[in-house]
């Protein structure tokens, strides 16, 4: 029996299963809980259009190209190197992909991303996950009350760890170098969507927020409360590092 594990079970009295302190072991990787994350960010009134969004393709220190080519920094994304892969020696055991909206965001605008959003993830040219937004919630984020008029506080899932879609034992492996995807769409105007032509009968929140039928959903201007959107996309699992 190695010497840590014989502590170990002398201390408890019986035998015990170790904790994983491999970042303690030279020459070992780290192996972690983590989550990889990216940020899609746009402004009030934005309109998406049918071109896929591209999560994790764009690294830190590089331009973004839905935020005005503003560059990206630890805040948006942890993602470095290249975009759509790991560098060496980071990768990913993924056990689910969530996706949280900033606290801020109104109900309506939380509504047009995971109504009438489609996202898919890919490793190399692979689909593994594909559908709506709804279905994997980022088991994170705030809950409360507030007396403040106007002011509350929406999300896709409860803030609860566990409230999340775990892959358990289908979770996938992205190694280091190997390129993945995660792309979100939008591929109907609201129209056609709600009642199957431009010219149908729109949802009566859109209607009341002026969306057009004949447009892909659109966020609320600043005028009508609008916040914008601040979309974080997560993957989540256990990772590898460099050991110090």
């Amino acid at each position: 029996m190695p010497a840590a594990t014989a502590a170990l079970s002398a201390m408890a009295g019986r035998s015990v299963n170790p904790p994983d302190i491999n970042a303690l072991l030279g020459g070992v990787v780290d192996r972690k809980k983590w989550y990889w994350y990216d940020t899609f960010k746009a402004v009030p009134g934005y309109q998406t259009v049918t071109t896929p969004y591209n999560f994790f393709a764009t690294p830190q220190g590089q331009p973004d190209p839905y935020n005005a080519s503003a560059v990206k920094t630890p805040l948006e994304t942890n993602l470095t190197g290249q975009g759509g892969q790991f560098s060496s020696p980071y990768d990913l055991v993924l056990t689910n992909i969530g996706f949280k909206f900033s606290e801020d965001i109104i109900l309506y605008d939380i509504i047009q991303f995971v109504k009438y959003g489609y996202f898919e993830f890919k490793i190399l040219e692979k689909t593994f996950f594909k559908g709506h937004l709804w279905r994997h919630p980022p088991g994170a984020g705030f809950t409360g009350y507030s007396t403040q008029q106007n002011e509350s506080v929406w999300n896709n899932g409860v803030p609860d760890p566990a409230a999340i879609y775990y892959f358990g034992q289908w979770s996938k492996y992205i190694p280091p170098l190997t390129t993945f995807s995660l792309t979100l769409q939008f591929f109907e105007s609201v129209g056609v969507a709600a009642s199957g032509t431009t010219g149908g009968t729109l949802p009566a929140n859109a209607t009341l927020n002026g969306q057009s039928g004949s447009n892909l959903p659109t966020l609320s201007t600043a005028a009508q409360g609008g916040n914008g959107m601040w979309l974080v996309a997560m993957l989540n699992g256990l990772s590898d590092g460099p050991v110090q």
